[in-house]
C-alpha cells in the first residue's frame, strides 16, 4: 500500500528519521574493529531509505543494526537505541509511502480492458 496526502509525507519523514538516526549511532557507537564495513552498510542502507528504495528490507536491516549496538555496542545511552530500533521496525511494518522510488517501482497500476472485449460468459 503506499499512501499519499499527508500520511504519505508522513512515512517519509518517518523514513528520513530512521536513515539519519541509523547512520549516527553506527557512526558513533560501533566498536572500532567494525566501523568502516558497518559504516558502509549503514550508508546504503540509510541512503536507500532516503529515496524510499527496498524500504522494509532497509528499515528490517537497520533494526538488526541497533539491536546489534544495544548488545555489543559502547553506547551510555541504551534508550536512544531501543527507541531507534523500534522505529526503524515500525518504518519496515508500514511502508514506504507514495513518495518513495518503491511506489514507482512496484506502486498502483491501471489496466485498461479495451472496449470491444467482453467476458468469457457474455459469449
Amino acid at each position: 500500500m503506499f499512501p499519499t496526502g499527508s500520511v504519505g509525507i508522513a512515512l517519509g519523514v518517518l523514513r528520513s528519521v530512521v536513515a539519519v538516526t541509523v547512520l549516527v549511532n553506527s557512526v558513533r557507537c560501533w566498536p572500532t574493529g567494525f566501523g568502516l564495513s558497518v559504516g558502509a552498510i549503514a550508508a546504503l542502507a540509510g541512503l536507500f531509505l532516503f529515496l524510499g528504495l527496498f524500504t522494509p528490507y532497509c528499515a528490517a536491516a537497520s533494526c538488526f543494526m541497533e539491536l546489534a549496538l544495544l548488545v555489543i555496542g559502547h553506547s551510555s545511552n541504551r534508550f536512544q537505541l531501543v527507541m531507534s530500533a523500534l522505529t526503524a521496525a515500525a518504518t519496515a511494518v508500514l511502508g514506504p509511502g507514495a513518495y518513495s522510488v518503491d511506489a514507482r517501482l512496484f506502486g498502483r497500476r491501471l489496466i485498461k480492458i479495451p472496449p470491444g472485449r467482453s467476458s468469457p460468459k457474455d459469449s
